[in-house]
């Protein structure tokens, strides 16, 4: 912590795309065809907006078959919160063999949490935008990847399992609020690295992003070892204020089960 006060810890950077689809889309007098030019400059990327603007999720009345296109459909501003998404897998990348496998795994668990988010906020329509439901999914680990960095160095202390858990448990939470202010993510953003396992959250009476993501948290550990211990999804305060939640206890829990296809299908257009 002393190492990241004084600016030494190293950080991951966002991907320069994303501020100038930031800066774009803040521009009043830029339209699509101009964020599409932008986007355009990455085909891989390009490739990969227009499929999500043709998946189940967003598909209209007839096919999408250009970057320009794609960002009609979508609008700016989820156009700018999908592209962020899109581009993300590259921060979870590193060089770094000894940590390269744990950064895989967590970018993977990332991308079902963030897919979980995005339904669930489908779900309980007109309370959350879905785009940024998938977002705060994504980086709601954000603030272990600094610590995998710092413990490339003391391979040693990688083998021990307890320790590591412990460090990521005290540190996650401070080092994600503190990564994503600098990328300068929006205020409702910000807390989510810092509560995404705090199982008692409870803040306010409208349903915010934080509470997304401790339920689709929850809900991506259902038949994994780690889900000893847990508390059960309706017990948690945070799906108490879902719309879902009021259809009843083991109803609102089959309609997550039911988007299991949606829910696999953004995780691979997340994956690329």
């Amino acid at each position: 912590m002393q190492e990241f006060a004084s600016g030494k810890l190293v950080i991951p950077s966002l991907p320069e795309v994303i501020h100038r689809i930031q800066q774009a889309v803040s521009d009043k007098k830029r339209g699509t065809q101009q964020i599409a030019k932008l986007i355009q400059l990455d085909p891989a990327l390009t490739a990969r907006l227009i499929q999500i603007a043709n998946s189940s999720a967003y598909r209209g009345a007839f096919p999408i078959e250009t970057c320009q296109m794609a960002v009609t459909r979508l609008g700016l501003r989820t156009t700018r919160n999908l592209v962020t998404c899109l581009v993300m897998h590259n921060v979870f990348d590193t060089s770094k063999k000894s940590v390269h496998k744990r950064i895989r795994e967590l970018w993977k668990h990332s991308c079902r949490v963030a897919a979980i988010a995005y339904v669930i906020a489908q779900i309980n329509k007109g309370l959350l935008d879905p785009d940024k439901a998938l977002l705060a999914g994504l980086v709601h680990d954000i603030g272990v990847i600094p610590i995998f960095y710092y413990l490339a160095d003391y391979p040693e202390l990688f083998e021990q399992n307890e320790f590591v858990d412990e460090l990521i448990s005290k540190l996650r939470g401070k080092l994600g609020h503190a990564i994503l202010s600098t990328w300068q993510f929006e205020q409702e953003l910000l807390q989510v690295p810092e509560e995404a396992e705090n199982w008692h959250y409870s803040q306010g009476e409208r349903l915010n992003y934080v509470d997304v993501v401790i339920v689709a948290q929850l809900h991506s550990l259902f038949g994994t070892d780690p889900q000893n211990g847990l508390p059960k999804l309706t017990e948690l305060k945070s799906f108490e204020k879902m719309s879902l939640s009021r259809l009843g206890p083991e109803a609102g829990i089959e309609l997550l089960h039911a988007a299991d296809g949606e829910i696999r299908e953004m995780v691979q257009m997340l994956l690329g």
